[in-house]
Parts: structure tokens; sequence; C-alpha cells
């Protein structure tokens, strides 16, 4: 599309929460703890919060911000005044941007952004973002939606990396002053959008998104902004092997438990190896006590496997105790596929594609719906009149006449084909066969 160096046209959009609570600053104070808990917020409620979304482009510009209340809406009060100007409030049911409400910022988006098409939206790969109607729009619209690599967004995303930060700081010290200034004041849904301005009046916006977007490399476009190893796999559940050098003491200790070990007798140096791998901590015999005095100075305290007897003791089981203690099977689950999107979600391929496998959950659905319907039918024996597609059941044919077609088998009512006459010995043939 050409569009890598107008910085006008790379928008990216992304949502966020702001509580009521606030954030206090930091202080220079006695280290020694004087209360037993922490001093209240006093600025509002930190559980509540509203999300936000806010949409830049790489030219330092921002569109007015995107609000989402929660349901109900409020019947009187005016939630826009001293709002940012164009500044948009929705409300959904538990006040979180889902995919109805994405559509509606598409379109408040395409109400104030230039109409000099197309442009770039750089979005994330939250579900939300991700329907037919919303790639739909954007294509109708010239806005094309990109979507940054899943689980990098906090090193791609410029709204991430520079502006949340920013603004958050900034809101921080508007409800601060808030709080300085009236005491008795707190943070509610009615001045959110006046307190959200004044966070945007307090900040470098222009300087601040530039510099978000030179920071992830998108623009300018820096290819070497960020090492390999950042897109690497993860080696979480790869742990080094631990190296362990034992003390002289230790080495002298084993040696003696091995020449120890070497003058019992077979079943007793088998029995005692069991007893230390189990835990056993019951005074027996001196023997054993100078065993396990050795053994515990040789690998300490935790239960190890002993190297000190070469054969393996096999226990048998009585088959009627084994029937008894059968473990469940595990059986493996088919692993689910995840759905591969495409970067360029609005391309005209994968668009279609998305078209394609929506049309055949249909069909498959619609099927589904038919067999269960005909399973039904048959389970409950039940017959329809193929004209008027009403039911009625055998053990109530005696009180309706109706007749079957020798043709298609089909049952109509002699009141729906026209109180016909068919002699007895004659075949009837009804008028779909007759066609």
């Amino acid at each position: 599309m050409g569009l890598q160096n107008v910085a006008e046209k790379i928008f990216n959009m992304d949502e966020s929460g702001f509580d009521f609570g606030g954030k206090g600053e930091f202080v220079i104070a006695s280290a020694k703890k004087t209360t037993k808990s922490n001093p209240p917020r006093l600025t509002g409620n930190k559980k509540e919060r509203l999300t936000t979304a806010f949409c830049v482009n790489a030219a330092g510009e921002m569109i007015p911000p995107f609000l989402v209340y929660p349901e109900p809406k409020p019947l009187h009060g005016d939630f826009k005044e001293g709002a940012f100007p164009g500044t948009e409030i929705i409300f959904t049911k538990k006040g979180w941007m889902d995919a109805a409400a994405f559509l509606q910022f598409l379109q408040h988006m395409d109400r104030h952004v230039s109409s000099e098409r197309p442009v770039v939206l750089l979005i994330d790969s939250v579900s939300s973002h991700m329907s037919m109607e919303i790639f739909q729009f954007a294509k109708e619209k010239q806005i094309e939606l990109y979507r940054l690599l899943p689980n990098a967004t906090h090193f791609l995303q410029p709204l991430d990396n520079g502006f949340f930060g920013q603004i958050k700081k900034s809101w921080n010290g508007v409800l601060r002053q808030r709080l300085q200034d009236d005491p008795g004041a707190k943070a509610t849904k009615t001045v959110f959008a006046e307190l959200l301005n004044k966070s945007i009046a307090a900040m470098n916006l222009k300087r601040t998104i530039v510099s978000a977007f030179r920071i992830t490399g998108i623009f300018p476009i820096n290819e070497n902004r960020h090492g390999q190893e950042l897109f690497a796999t993860a080696k979480s559940f790869e742990a080094e092997a631990e190296t362990h050098i034992d003390s002289p003491q230790k080495i002298a200790a084993q040696e003696a438990l091995k020449v120890f070990a070497g003058v019992l007798s077979t079943p007793v140096r088998a029995t005692y190896s069991e007893r230390m791998l189990e835990g056993y901590d019951i005074e027996r015999s001196p023997t054993f006590n100078a065993y396990r005095k050795l053994h515990r100075r040789a690998f300490g305290t935790t239960i190890a496997a002993s190297s000190l007897t070469t054969e393996t003791t096999t226990i048998e089981i009585a088959p009627t105790i084994s029937a008894c203690c059968r473990l469940p099977i595990a059986t493996p689950r088919p692993a689910r596929r995840k759905i591969q999107l495409p970067s360029h979600v609005t391309d005209p391929h994968h668009i279609k594609s998305v078209c394609l496998k929506s049309l055949d959950k249909a069909r498959k659905l619609a099927d589904k719906e038919q067999k269960a319907k005909a399973k039904f039918e048959a389970a409950n024996n039940r017959q329809r009149c193929k004209f008027c597609k009403k039911e009625y059941p055998n053990n109530d044919v005696g009180a309706v006449n109706w007749v079957a077609c020798d043709h298609c088998d089909a049952w109509f009512h002699t009141v729906c084909i026209g109180e016909i006459i068919i002699p007895i010995g004659e075949e009837f043939v009804c008028m779909f066969c007759e066609i």
C-alpha cells in the first residue's frame, strides 16, 4: 500500500483501565513501620475502574478517547461535561470492550480520521477485535487492520511503550490534586471524562506518541530495534542440572557406609536401605542405628536413593489385590486446533476464507438440527401432514381423517386435499407426486 513512510496514516489502538483509587507518590519517610496496615486511599474506590480506548498515529496525533461504561445507562447526568472534544461514551453489560463495542469504535474512528484512505490500524489479537462484521466494515471504510505478533505487544505496541505509562502517571497526579483542593471529593463516573481530559492536557502528548512509535521500531521503520532473542521460544521448563560438590566429610562417610554395608548380609542390607528410603525413624538394633547415622552423614536428612545395593527388589502383588487397586487409565484428548490468523486480517483472501468457514459451519449446524429433529420425530412416533405441516400422533388417527400417498408415503388430511373419496382398492397419488 506504500504507507510505510506516511506517519499520518499509521495508527495504533488499544484499551486500558483507569481505576478511581489512584496511586500515591513516592515519599521519603522512616523505614520503621508504625502502622499495622497501609493508610486508606481517599480518592475513590480502588476496585472500580473504567475502560478507555485510545487511538494514535505515528505523527503524534490522537483521535478523541472512546470510553466504555458498565450498564445500566443513567437517565440523567451529562457524562461528557468537560471531556476531551469529540469523546464518545458507550455502555456495555460489564463495561468491557467486546466485539460490538469494537465495531462502534471503528465507526468512531471513521468519523475522526481524514478521508484520505487507506489507513493502517495496528491492533492486538484479543478475541473482541476479531469478527466477520469488523473485518467487513473496516474493509468498506478502507481501514486496513493488522494484528501485532501475539505475546509481543509489550515491546511492539506503541501505546504500551510510553503512552499508557505517562497518561496513568498524569491521571494519578490529577486525582491527588483534586483531593488536595477538595478533601471530600471523589472520582466518580460523572466526572471521569473531565478528569481524563485534564490528564491528557497535563502531558506532552505529541512528543510521547512520537517517542512510543520510535521505541517500538514501527516508525521510522527500524528492523534492528529488537534482537532475535525477544522472539525466541521461552525455555521456562528447561532447568540447568544442578551440580553439587560433596564435602570431604561426606565423601569419607560414604566410603565408610559402603564398607559397613559390605559386612551385612544381603537381606539385612536391603531391609536397611528400604527403611532409609521410607524415612524410617524408630530406634531399632544398634547395628541399624549405626547404619542410619552413617547414612545421614553421607546423604543428609533428605531421602535419597541408595547406591549401595546392586540388587533390585521385586514386589509381587496378589491378583485379587491388583484387581481391587486398578488405577484410572488416562485417555489422551485430541489437541484443539488453534485458528491461525494472518497479520493482515482485512486481506480479501482472509475475508473470503472466513466467509466460507462461516457458511460451512452454518451448513453443518443446519444438518445437525435436521437430523436431531428427524430423530426426535421418530422417537415420539409422530407424523406430519405434508400440506399443512401439523403434527398428529398415531394414536389419534381415528379422530382425524387423513390418507397416505401410495408413491411417497406422505400423509395428508382429507380436509387439506379437498375431502376426496378414494374407492377401496385404488391407489392414491398426492398432488406433489403428480407434478
